[in-house]
């Protein structure tokens, strides 16, 4: 027969093992975070699946925390936290985040379609006071001989924003540079002077490690 703890034993023990937590309380915390990573990959569907089911129990109250962050934080700072972390994961694992991006549009294509529209309207709200001309486009093509600004491409031409609509760029001919696809899906949100930092800096540091593929002329022309 198990023998009854007293309550001041049990209080006086429960008091001891707060003391040594709040002393070690990084060292408990590493070790645990250890022991849990370990476990993961030693088994981790139980760990998913109880996490499914918790996140399942508490999937309103999660939601009610989500919103109200979301309104303590300027919208600004928000959008530019959520873009960074997309970059990350895109950057960890192309394939996989192009993946998911593909199932999700399947899975939820109205959404999928609202978005692009969206997108295409606030493109048309930003460019729709003013715009270049077809003679003022061939005339800046003439005026980098028909090479693009940013790598020196001749293929693959596309109209490039060297300060992008959506950070409040115009679309008149001063805003206007030749690109070639590539340069100008990876320029994305960024600037002309942004971009061209990125270039050089690659630049550079292909240089430094002998990198024939980083060392080119990428980022060297100028309009």
């Amino acid at each position: 027969m198990e023998r009854e703890r007293h309550p001041e034993g049990v209080e006086r023990a429960r008091q001891k093992r707060r003391k040594r937590y709040a002393e070690n309380r990084e060292e408990l915390r590493a070790k645990s975070r250890e022991l849990g990573r370990a476990s993961y990959a030693a088994n981790p569907e139980p760990i998913r699946e109880r996490n499914r089911a918790w996140y399942q129990k508490n999937k309103d109250q999660r939601h009610a925390y989500y919103l109200k962050r979301k309104a303590a934080e300027p919208a600004e700072v928000r959008r530019r936290r959520e873009r960074e972390r997309t970059r990350r994961r895109y950057v960890s694992d192309p394939a996989a985040w192009l993946a998911r991006q593909k199932d999700w549009r399947q899975r939820n294509p109205e959404k999928a379609h609202a978005y692009v529209r969206r997108s295409h309207s606030k493109r048309r709200d930003a460019s729709k006071a003013d715009s270049f001309t077809t003679a003022e486009w061939l005339a800046l093509l003439e005026q980098h001989a028909g090479r693009w600004a940013y790598c020196g491409s001749n293929v693959q031409i596309e109209i490039d924003h060297r300060v992008p609509l959506i950070r409040g760029g115009s679309n008149t001919i001063e805003n206007i540079l030749p690109a070639c696809r590539s340069c100008n899906r990876r320029k994305n949100r960024r600037t002309e002077e942004e971009f061209r930092e990125l270039l050089e800096r690659e630049r550079r540091q292909g240089l430094e490690l002998g990198l024939p593929g980083l060392g080119g002329n990428a980022g060297t022309t100028r309009s």
